[in-house]
């Protein structure tokens, strides 16, 4: 579920060249999460409105220009890293689940959690396809997209809201620091491939689909990490095509 629904939105990230903007969101959420934890109530919901927020305050600033976006997206990352870490120091476990966040553990991962993420990637996929025209237009040219009557804020802010929280569900799989792998890779390896962004969509959702279940697969043979192997993996596919199609060129 993770997989399908980070695939549709990398092709966005890929070519809005937001990975910059997702990386921020992903290291944000984890103040959230922290947050979360310590007052008891539910992390994943803590943590999305909270990743959310800082999606758009981050779209926001993107857009106005009033500070560098580089600039925005490192205040607002290092301050929230910073507040997760100080929060989570009141905490009794601090080290073993400060740890999870960060890295994730997919053992953690409960019936609830599929169930969110089950709900919340059917409705955001449809809104995606359903816009899909309309949001490839807004990343091309989102002036000429809104001379066109297409509501480009609408849609900016909503693809940004739901990278948010896709982000944050997919944190307990793969972790924080590397939940921003599994949006940035896909359409990056796809794109190698293919150019047509339909073809890029479904290559990127069945080369994650592969890869997700070849790296729990590793994972559960040698003890490993279950998200960290997942994105090597598809760190190591990444450098493959690469390198085959370079050689190719040269050829």
């Amino acid at each position: 579920l993770i997989a399908v629904l980070l695939s549709v939105l990398s092709l966005f990230v890929f070519v809005k060249r937001w990975s910059f903007i997702n990386i921020g969101i992903s290291h944000a959420a984890f103040g959230g999460l922290a947050i979360g934890f310590f007052l008891g109530v539910n992390p994943t919901i803590v943590g999305s409105i909270f990743a959310v927020l800082v999606g758009i305050l981050i779209g926001y600033i993107s857009k106005k220009g009033q500070v560098h976006e580089d600039v925005s997206i490192g205040i607002l990352l290092s301050f929230s890293m910073a507040l997760g870490v100080v929060v989570m120091s009141f905490t009794n476990n601090y080290n073993s689940d400060l740890f999870a966040f960060l890295f994730g553990n997919i053992l953690t991962i409960s019936s609830e959690d599929i169930v969110m993420i089950f709900i919340f990637s059917v409705f955001s996929l449809i809104f995606l396809f359903y816009n899909l025209e309309k949001l490839m237009y807004c990343c091309f040219d989102e002036d000429l997209a809104y001379i066109g009557g297409v509501k480009t804020n609408f849609l900016y802010y909503s693809v940004i809201t739901i990278i948010a929280i896709a982000t944050v569900l997919s944190i307990k799989l793969v972790g924080s620091i590397l939940s921003s792998a599994m949006i940035i890779l896909p359409a990056a390896v796809a794109s190698q491939l293919f150019w047509r962004y339909k073809s890029i969509i479904l290559a990127s959702i069945l080369i994650s689909i592969i890869v997700v279940l070849v790296g729990i697969f590793l994972s559960f043979e040698y003890n490993l990490p279950s998200g960290s192997t997942i994105v090597i993996v598809y760190s190591l596919i990444f450098f493959v095509v690469l390198l085959v199609k370079k050689l190719f060129q040269l050829s």
